[in-house]
Parts: C-alpha cells; sequence; structure tokens
C-alpha cells in the first residue's frame, strides 16, 4: 500500500489489484484499514472516512478524508462533479477516441452493468471522454491504450461501455475479454484532481509497466 499523499485532510494511496475500497463480508485485507495500519505505524493519526470506491478488481489513485468535516467536503466537491478522474485502459480492438453516452442499468443481483435502450427504473445515464494514446497488434488482435475521463460516475461504468460497443478491457472476462493473459482488467485510476477548501491538489500514479499488456506499450505510459 503505497501513500502517495497526505496532509491534515486527506491521505491519498495507491490501491493495488484485487483489493476491496473497504471492508466486506469477505474478510479481505482491505485499502482503507491497510492505509490506517501503515499511519498508525508511522504514529500518525489513523481515523479515515470513505469518500468513493474503486473496484475490487481496479488499482490505482484512492482518496480518503482524515476528519468528518473534510468527509462531507470531499463527498460534496465528488458528488458534484468537480472532481476530475482519469483512468488507464487497454481495450481490445482498434477504437477511436471521442465521447460515449449510454443508459446502464445495474443488476443487483448479478453484480453487473449492462447497457439499455431506454429509461425505466434502476437506469442512470452514463457518459465519458477518451483519448487513444497508442495502438498495437499483438497477432492475436489489435489492441488501444486509452486514457479515460469520467463525466459520470456509474457502477463499472468504463468497463460496460467500452465491452457494449465490442471493445472489452483486456482481461475482463466479466464483461466479454478472452484475453487470459491479464491477471486482472487493464484499467487502472490514474488520476484524481480536485479543490478543497482552496487548496489544489493533482494526485497521480502509474500501472505496474512491467506487466502484461501495459508492458505492450510502456513508452505511451511513461509520457502521462
Amino acid at each position: 500500500m503505497e501513500i502517495l499523499y497526505i496532509d491534515k485532510n486527506i491521505v491519498a494511496v495507491c490501491k493495488p489489484y484485487g483489493m476491496p475500497s473497504q471492508s466486506d463480508p469477505t474478510g479481505d485485507a482491505d485499502a482503507m484499514s491497510e492505509t490506517s495500519r501503515v499511519l498508525r505505524e508511522r504514529g500518525e493519526r489513523d481515523a479515515l472516512w470513505l469518500v468513493h470506491r474503486l473496484d475490487r478488481v481496479v488499482g490505482g489513485v484512492i482518496v480518503f478524508a482524515r476528519s468528518r468535516e473534510s468527509a462531507a467536503a470531499l463527498s460534496a466537491v465528488i458528488a458534484d462533479r468537480r472532481a476530475v478522474k482519469q483512468y488507464l485502459a487497454m481495450v481490445e480492438g482498434d477504437v477511436s477516441g471521442g465521447t460515449l453516452t449510454d443508459l446502464i442499468f445495474k443488476d443487483s443481483r448479478k453484480n453487473k452493468a449492462f447497457v439499455v435502450d431506454r429509461m425505466r427504473a434502476g437506469v442512470k445515464e452514463a457518459s465519458l471522454d477518451y483519448t487513444v494514446l497508442d495502438r498495437c497488434d499483438t497477432g492475436r488482435g489489435a489492441k488501444s491504450l486509452v486514457r479515460v475521463t469520467l463525466k459520470t460516475g456509474r457502477f463499472h461504468q468504463i468497463r460496460v461501455q467500452f465491452s457494449s460497443r465490442g471493445n472489452p478491457i483486456v482481461g475482463d472476462g466479466k464483461y466479454g475479454s478472452h484475453d487470459n493473459g491479464a491477471v486482472y482488467p487493464a484499467l487502472f485510476s490514474a488520476r484524481l484532481c480536485f479543490e478543497l477548501w482552496g487548496k489544489k491538489y493533482d494526485i497521480r500514479a502509474l500501472p505496474d509497466m512491467s506487466a502484461y499488456p501495459w508492458s505492450l506499450m510502456p513508452g505511451r505510459i511513461e509520457e502521462l
């Protein structure tokens, strides 16, 4: 658990793939508890508040508040869409970049999201922008490295929006990828920017560039 930034209001860490953001019924080690433990070992105040989440299978930047006041303020920033959330993703196929807008239904029983064609109960609009950073052909089909900027924050949004267009995230078997070379889906929370009480935060991290499939295009990732 790498601490990326810390002050009296927040602590930002790089959450490993496969770790839940907070404690869950599995009892597995979680990012919030592990961050509290690291703070205790450093002699720091260890109380934390959850203000946003990453899927268990997604690694990267996650921020915890260090007081009730900062939790309320940062939650409001995120709810009002005043925070910039950017992800790196490796998707299957050759994509062109642009904006994706869909209606998404979350099926809680299946723990999965679906793109649907009309608004009804449980359906929410989802939108993101994305830019293609690089492409390659591995002999098993094209792959595209993209930078995603979320405009909304829906359940499994990035995963389902790309999958619905025939471009699942590499390694994301839940949403249609047949590439089992990646241990986890190639989706990483790379940047979180926001302003809190007049202070601007720009927190960044990169995935392990030696791991597949990031290793296919390490030069471009290093430029971010």
